[in-house]
């Protein structure tokens, strides 16, 4: 058996003011009332020097502990500049903002949009040449804007391979928990562009309710998931607990892959290559 040490990475309460992302309407992650989503998303800023070392000593004292075999990543991330879309109508309150053009280009919520501090916004500007708060006064969408997509892709790649080289210089191994793709839907929802991570094993969150999918699109996400790296891919199922009263559920949170459901999801995960 192995033992991965499960830890929350960028959800974090109670930390400095200046480590918490910043929305693009200007609000803070520090505040509880403006968090996106839920209460709990305080999330930190990866683009944040003393936030990556924060990262690297609490990973570290985990990898310390004899036992542990992987150190196991989760949160490791933006929060969700777009949503699953079986989230959309629990969230429908809290979001206002129409997602997708006639033309099927996806927008991404402003209260979820991160990160606009002035430091993330000087450094893209001496990186690129584009003042982003500059194109958003001017009426530009800055999800229209590859750059500045890329840039926030960066900032969590450069924050995990520093916190893996810890981990990896005291000889223990690494694990993370990641939205399905990466290019169909982790790269564009949060900031996810796994493949380039230097982590040893993957654990994709693989809902597939929460993207409206049947259980054979178990096979085509981890299809992807698998050609996208070489290193082993173990695809993650969510699992109906309340599995004979799933029609009278409201929250979409408690659905999942029933029973006679479960077979197909595995065997075609293991078809597409998982671990």
């Amino acid at each position: 058996m192995e033992f991965h040490a499960w830890a929350p990475s960028m959800i974090q309460q109670n930390c400095d003011s200046t480590w918490y992302t910043v929305n693009r309407l200007g609000q803070s992650a520090y505040n509880p009332k403006t968090r996106a989503y839920v209460e709990y998303y305080a999330t930190l800023d990866p683009h944040n020097p003393e936030v990556i070392q924060f990262m690297i000593d609490k990973y570290s004292a985990l990898a310390d502990i004899p036992e542990v075999d992987y150190v196991q990543f989760d949160y490791i991330r933006y929060a969700d500049a777009i949503l699953s879309e079986g989230l959309w109508e629990k969230y429908d309150g809290q979001i206002h903002h129409e997602w997708r053009d006639a033309d099927g280009h996806v927008h991404e919520y402003p209260v979820a949009d991160y990160c606009y501090c002035d430091d993330c916004c000087a450094d893209f500007l001496e990186k690129t040449g584009i003042d982003i708060k500059a194109k958003i006064a001017e009426g530009v969408d800055p999800s229209t804007i590859k750059e500045w997509a890329q840039f926030r892709c960066d900032n969590v790649t450069n924050l995990v391979n520093k916190v893996v080289e810890a981990i990896h210089a005291k000889g223990k191994k690494v694990s993370a928990d990641v939205f399905p793709g990466p290019k169909s839907h982790a790269v564009k929802m949060v900031r996810q562009e796994w493949n380039k991570w230097n982590v040893d094993m993957f654990l994709p969150m693989n809902y597939n309710d929460f993207y409206l999918k049947p259980a054979s699109w178990l096979y085509e996400i981890t299809k992807e998931e698998v050609e996208s790296t070489d290193k082993p891919i173990l695809s993650g199922l969510f699992i109906c607990k309340e599995w004979k009263r799933k029609m009278e559920l409201d929250d979409p949170e408690d659905s999942g892959l029933i029973p006679s459901e479960i077979g197909e999801a595995i065997s075609g995960a293991m078809k597409a290559g998982a671990a």
